[in-house]
C-alpha cells in the first residue's frame, strides 16, 4: 500500500466504504451485505468464486475482487489508514457467462475484461458520499465501526483526528457532483490510462484527456511484441513490430513484457516508478501464469459447419492482421501473430493522448534499461482470443455487437453498458434499439448499473475498420462470427 497514492487515486477504505453505505440513495442498513450491494452497482465483482486459475482461490469476504486493501502509519507522529487502491483483478476479472448469456457475478474468470466497472461512476459518487458524510463524524466513525468491528483505537483515533478534516479540506475543493480528478474515466468496461499516467507525472495539461480504451481478455498476451493498444511500450532492444510464433515464446522474450506491465501500477495504483520497479519479479511471476491461461469458453451453441466456413474466411480477411489459429473450429488455439500496426479510420484520441513528454516519465528510475516508449501514431492490432465476452468492441468499446461491428447491421449511436446479458447470436451486448438507446430484454434486471455510451462524445466515436469488411458477402460474415465464438 502506498500513502502518496491518496493524493491521487488511492481511497481511505473504511471511510469510503461507511460513506458509500450511508449516502445510498436506496437507503438500507449499515452492514457487509449492504456494502457489498452498494460496490456491485459500480460493476465490481463480490464473488463466491473464482474460476479460470489452475487453483483454488478463495475470495475475500471484506472487499470486491480487485480492491487492494491495507493499512499504513506514515508520519511523525504517525497515523494509521486503510488504503483501498486497484489491483489487476479489477478490470482483468469478469463475470462467468451461462448459456443464455446471463452473467453471473457470483463467480469471476480470472484475466476476462470486467466490461461492467464503471471506474467514473465509482469516483464521483465516493467524492459525494465523503463530502456529504464528513461533516457527521459521530455518524461516520459509528458506521466505519460496525462495518469494520475490528478497527483498532490507533486507526479509530487518525480517521478523527487527522484523515477526516484533511478529507474535508480537499473535498471542499471540488465541485459539487463532480470528480477529483482532472479527466473523465469513462463509462463501464472503459479506462483513461494515459491521463492517469499523465496526471502522476505531473504532465496532464487537456483536461479534457479522451483516451478511452476497453480492457481486453488476457489470453495470449505474450504473443505481443509491443504493449498497449498503441503500441507505444516495447522492450528495450528488440525490435518494436514483429511476428511471434508459438515457438518463440521463450522465458527471456515472457519476462521483458512482464517487467513492462509492472510500470502500469503507476497509473493504475499511483505507485511511483521506483516503487513499481520493484514488482518487476511479481509481474513475471503473473505472466507465466498468464502464458498457461484460456479464456473462457463460449457458453452458448456453436454451428459447426458455419464455424468451419467461418475459418476460411479468417484465414482469408483477418489473419494477416490478428493472427493465425488452428485447431478445433470450437476451441482454436492462437499459433502466430504478426503484431501488425496502422490505421483502420478508428477514433484518433487514444493514439495523439500518448505525447512525447511521457518519453522521460517512463523511462525513470531504472525503466530506461527496460522500458522503450515513444508515441507511434497508430494502433496495434487486436488480440481476438476470448473476443466473445469482450463486449463492446473497438479499443475504445464503441460498438456493442460483432454484427454491428461487421456491418450486418448499423452501428448504434448511443447503446447501454454495464451489467448486461450477452447476446450469442449477434454476439455482443444484448438488447434492442428503442430511440437510439439499446435497452435490455424484457425480464432481465442487469446487476450492476448500466450507463449510456453516446458515440457522439470525444474519443467514443465508432468508425473505423469498415474497409475491412466491406469485401465479405453477408453470408461470410455471418459465419465469420461463428467461429470467432470459439477463440
Amino acid at each position: 500500500m502506498n500513502f502518496q497514492a491518496l493524493n491521487t487515486v488511492a481511497v481511505p477504505w473504511k471511510l469510503v466504504a461507511a460513506a458509500l453505505v450511508l449516502d445510498d440513495p436506496q437507503g438500507g442498513d449499515v452492514s457487509q451485505t449492504h456494502l457489498k450491494t452498494r460496490l456491485q452497482k459500480f460493476g465490481f465483482l463480490w464473488p463466491e468464486r473464482i474460476e479460470g486459475a489452475d487453483m483454488p482461490i478463495m475470495p475475500s469476504r471484506d472487499h470486491p475482487l480487485g480492491i487492494s486493501v491495507g493499512a499504513v502509519t506514515p508520519g511523525l507522529p504517525p497515523v494509521k489508514v486503510t488504503v483501498a487502491n486497484l489491483g489487476c483483478a479489477s478490470c482483468h476479472a469478469g463475470p462467468v457467462y451461462a448459456a443464455d448469456g446471463s452473467p453471473d457475478p457470483t463467480s469471476a474468470w480470472l484475466g476476462s475484461p470486467n466490461s461492467s466497472l464503471d471506474l467514473e461512476a465509482y469516483t464521483r459518487a465516493v467524492t459525494t458520499a465523503l463530502k456529504r458524510q464528513s461533516g457527521n463524524t459521530p455518524r461516520l466513525l459509528e458506521a466505519v465501526r460496525t462495518l469494520f468491528p475490528d478497527t483498532d483505537a490507533w486507526e479509530m483515533a487518525s480517521l478523527r483526528w487527522a484523515v477526516i478534516p484533511l478529507s474535508r479540506r480537499r473535498l471542499a475543493e471540488v465541485p459539487e457532483g463532480l470528480s477529483p480528478l482532472p479527466f473523465s474515466n469513462g463509462s463501464p468496461g472503459l479506462t483513461n490510462g494515459i491521463a492517469a499516467l499523465k496526471l502522476q507525472g505531473h504532465v496532464l495539461s487537456d483536461a479534457q484527456e479522451a483516451g478511452f480504451t476497453s480492457i481486453p481478455d488476457l489470453a495470449d498476451r505474450s504473443f505481443r511484441s509491443t504493449l498497449l493498444y498503441d503500441g507505444a511500450y516495447a522492450p528495450q532492444g528488440r525490435p518494436r513490430w514483429r511476428p511471434i510464433a508459438r515457438e518463440e515464446l521463450t522465458v527471456a522474450h515472457r519476462d521483458s513484457l512482464a517487467a513492462i506491465t509492472s510500470f502500469f501500477t503507476v497509473p493504475s495504483m499511483g505507485q511511483s516508478p521506483r516503487g513499481a520497479h520493484r514488482q518487476i519479479p511479481a509481474a513475471q511471476r503473473a505472466f507465466a501464469w498468464l502464458e498457461t491461461r484460456r479464456p473462457q469458453s463460449f457458453p452458448g451453441p456453436i454451428d459447426r459447419a458455419a464455424a468451419a466456413r467461418g475459418a476460411v474466411v479468417y484465414d482469408r480477411a483477418c489473419a494477416s492482421c490478428h493472427g493465425v489459429y488452428s485447431g478445433p473450429v470450437e476451441r482454436p488455439r492462437l499459433e502466430r501473430f504478426p503484431n501488425w500496426h496502422g490505421l483502420v479510420g478508428s477514433d484518433p484520441r487514444r493514439t495523439a493522448a500518448f505525447t512525447a513528454d511521457l518519453i522521460r516519465y517512463a523511462g525513470s528510475d531504472g525503466y530506461d534499461q527496460i522500458l522503450d516508449a515513444r508515441p507511434t501514431g497508430e494502433y496495434a492490432a487486436t488480440l481476438l482470443s476470448g473476443l466473445w465476452a469482450t463486449a463492446p468492441y473497438m479499443h475504445n468499446g464503441s460498438v456493442p455487437t460483432l454484427a454491428q461491428f461487421l456491418l450486418l447491421e448499423p452501428r448504434s449511436e448511443r447503446f447501454l453498458v454495464g451489467g448486461h446479458r450477452l447476446d450469442f447470436k449477434a454476439v455482443g451486448i444484448a438488447g434492442q434499439d428503442r430511440s437510439g438507446v439499446r435497452v435490455y430484454p424484457d425480464g432481465y434486471t442487469p446487476w450492476s448499473q448500466p450507463a449510456v455510451y453516446d458515440t457522439r462524445m470525444p474519443g467514443r466515436s465508432n468508425r473505423g475498420h469498415e474497409a475491412e469488411v466491406s469485401d465479405l458477402t453477408l453470408a461470410e460474415r455471418r459465419d465469420l462470427i461463428e467461429y470467432l465464438k470459439g477463440l
